[in-house]
């Protein structure tokens, strides 16, 4: 099972999808995409409250997409079931100021606390932060306490346990900051079942100038042994 998490980010979509398709995904989550002309079992879109952008969730081959009943709240973290070889819950994860970053992906995880548990579930997108964003002085930290209830639910992030690295400290960005390299985040994650990465685990991040190119983050690549 091949999962990838892209924030595509705005302009021509065509090239953005030929590229998605070279990295051959079974399921991707695509932020900032486009509206498609129609949706089907292999495509579903989430419109955002911001602007004319939302996330697309594609699949490929023999997986199906099927929309679940959502919360009344935002479409910062929206839930589908995919069907086919493999059988799970995705959280599709786009955040913004709704009415905060944490907040909306803080409501998310409590309104699909339930969902995460009952599993097997997968949540990935763009989160737009990370708990290397929370300071040592806050008295929340926000985004170590969501990171944790995923941990608490046996979700793993595919990225660190592969490359065996702590939030904050990762080599590869997900993103440049105004596509400026000397301004590098981590802010895009793929969370699998500990189950699925005990099988087998790969994650790696389509780094280079071809996907700078088409957009100011780059495309987790996740492998699984289911």
């Amino acid at each position: 099972m091949r999962i990838v998490a892209w924030n595509c980010c705005r302009g021509p979509f065509a090239k953005k999808v030929s590229a998605l398709e070279a990295l051959q995904p079974d399921v991707a989550v695509l932020c900032e995409a486009l509206a498609p002309s129609e949706e089907s079992d292999q495509l579903l879109w989430f419109p955002s409250n911001a602007s004319r952008l939302g996330v697309q969730v594609r699949s490929f081959g023999q997986s199906k997409l099927r929309r679940l009943k959502a919360a009344d709240l935002p479409n910062c973290v929206v839930p589908v079931r995919v069907s086919g070889p493999v059988d799970f819950n995705l959280l599709a994860v786009w955040t913004w100021p709704a009415p905060s970053y944490t907040k909306a992906f803080l409501n998310g995880l409590s309104a699909y606390a339930k969902l995460i548990r009952r599993g097997p579930t997968v949540v990935a997108g763009d989160f737009n932060g990370s708990p290397a964003f929370d300071k040592p002085s806050q008295r929340n930290k926000w985004w170590t306490n969501g990171f944790s209830q995923l941990h608490e639910a046996g979700l793993v992030s595919a990225y660190h346990e592969f490359n065996g690295v702590e939030f904050g400290k990762e080599p590869h960005p997900t993103h440049h900051f105004l596509r400026r390299p000397e301004r590098p985040f981590h802010i895009d994650f793929c969370f699998v079942p500990r189950s699925w990465a005990e099988q087998r685990l790969e994650a790696h991040i389509a780094f280079g100038s071809e996907w700078s190119a088409l957009s100011d983050h780059f495309p987790l690549v996740v492998d699984t042994g289911v």
